[in-house]
């Protein structure tokens, strides 16, 4: 099915980005053009259908319709906000701790 190759697509898209990132996707932009073969709804029923129960089912999805232009295109991905304390920081608390 048609479908179900592009959302393996995009799968493999979201592990790369994740990977080169460092971080998980909070947020995916879509846009969907309105004189392809695909509308809002039904990209999203099988979207909803193929995350269920993966890693990827809590993801934010924002899919916008446009006149002209692909059919199907990621227009933006949100990461979530990676918290990391400097070494220096870490070492501060441990001493200040003792």
């Amino acid at each position: 099915m048609h479908d179900t190759h592009l959302l393996r697509n995009i799968f493999k898209y979201f592990e790369s980005q994740e990977k080169l990132s460092s971080r998980k996707i909070k947020r995916v932009h879509f846009s969907i053009s309105e004189f392809g073969s695909l509308n809002k709804e039904h990209f999203l029923e099988h979207y909803k259908q193929a995350t269920s129960g993966s890693k990827w089912q809590d993801i934010e999805i924002a899919v916008d319709s446009i006149p002209f232009g692909p059919e199907l295109e990621i227009t933006g991905l949100e990461f979530e906000v990676k918290m990391e304390a400097d070494k220096s920081e870490i070492c501060e608390l441990k001493e200040n701790k003792s």
